[in-house]
């Protein structure tokens, strides 16, 4: 049993081909201000240098002296997608509180101890997030992720599913107990996270800190960016509103609010087909 005066967090970061970014965000978890931190780094089979560029950093900043990077655990095997990843992690985590970091983000370095400290302060919260800053490439500010006006606390359900608020995915912490209650990541989807807080704030009530406690990496390979996400996007999420979402009520307004974004990105980015087919849908079941 440690000894330490503070609870051990887990910090995972799910590594995939990100050989220019995962130095930064790796140095954002090693100088964290909170030193009890376990860190886990699986890299998810990357074709680049990923894995070698994270191993090399580690192991330089274990002889350097760095406690969280002498613990780290770190280690390459071959591609079995994000969700298999977060599991991998989260089945391996010895920590009372866990966060998941993007391989390309990272973080300020109050951020652990802040959260912890809220956390701490507030049982009846199971997970705590903040507002983001978005950063180009060259890790320069372009945008924000922000919460502070949305619905950020207490009970997210609803507000998920209408879009008035939710939870900040590159902000969080939470604790590891909630696994025992709602189960890991279902690797069934590719967006992962909105499956996950469904589950979560569907049981559960959180906490919202108002300032950005993550720097999340904007750029071409973003899925959100891509342009191959309307050809999965509505059948995705339909599933996973169908697996989470009981009421019919509830599950059309969901469904509306999906259409809506759906032809209205495909008006943006000039895919006509798809405008008028998800318009169409939309229209259907606006009048159903």
């Amino acid at each position: 049993m440690s000894n330490h005066p503070h609870p051990l967090v887990t910090v995972g970061v799910a590594l995939y081909n990100h050989e220019d970014y995962i130095v930064e965000c790796l140095a954002s978890i090693c100088e964290q201000s909170y030193s009890n931190i376990e860190l886990i780094v699986i890299d998810d089979g990357s074709p680049d240098n990923s894995y070698a560029v994270a191993k090399a950093y580690l192991d330089e900043q274990a002889q350097l002296g760095n406690e969280i990077a002498s613990k780290a655990i770190c280690y390459t095997r071959p591609n079995k997608g994000m969700c298999n990843t977060l599991n991998e992690i989260a089945q391996q985590a010895k920590g009372e509180y866990i966060s998941f970091v993007g391989s390309d983000d990272y973080w300020p370095f109050e951020r652990v101890s802040e959260q912890v400290e809220y956390l701490e302060n507030h049982p009846e919260y199971v997970l705590v997030h903040a507002n983001s800053i978005k950063v180009d490439g060259s890790s320069q500010p372009i945008g924000e992720l922000n919460f502070s006006n949305k619905q950020n606390a207490g009970r997210l359900y609803e507000a998920i599913i209408d879009g008035s608020g939710g939870v900040n995915t590159p902000a969080h912490l939470y604790r590891t107990s909630v696994y025992a209650k709602i189960g890991y990541y279902d690797p069934q989807f590719r967006f992962e996270d909105l499956d996950f807080w469904l589950r979560l704030c569907r049981e559960f009530e959180v906490g919202f800190i108002d300032k950005a406690m993550s720097y999340y990496r904007w750029h071409d390979n973003n899925m959100s960016q891509s342009s191959n996400m309307l050809k999965f996007y509505n059948d995705e999420i339909i599933s996973i509103y169908e697996k989470n979402i009981s009421d019919p009520i509830l599950r059309k307004k969901a469904l509306l609010r999906m259409y809506r974004k759906s032809y209205l990105r495909a008006l943006r980015t000039l895919k006509l087909g798809h405008f008028i087919k998800n318009w169409r849908k939309y229209k259907k079941l606006e009048q159903s």
